[in-house]
């Protein structure tokens, strides 16, 4: 799968990738496929091989 545009063997749920990754679970969303996953669904939605995930870092300003 793709990851933020970078070859990544995984298999398990968004919440686990996000871990191993080490990514902030607060600030951060997640889109697969183009499709914005709630957070509250990151563990019930199993990544497939073929899937495109970005994870975007949400950043306050003004």
């Amino acid at each position: 799968m793709l990851v933020n545009d970078m070859e990544v063997k995984y298999n398990g749920n968004i919440k686990e990738l996000l871990l191993k990754l080490e990514y902030p679970l607060e600030k951060i969303a997640v889109l697969v496929n183009g499709e914005l996953i709630k957070k509250e669904d990151w563990e019930k939605y199993y990544l497939k091989d073929e899937d495109y995930v970005e994870i975007v870092s949400l950043v306050g300003g003004g």
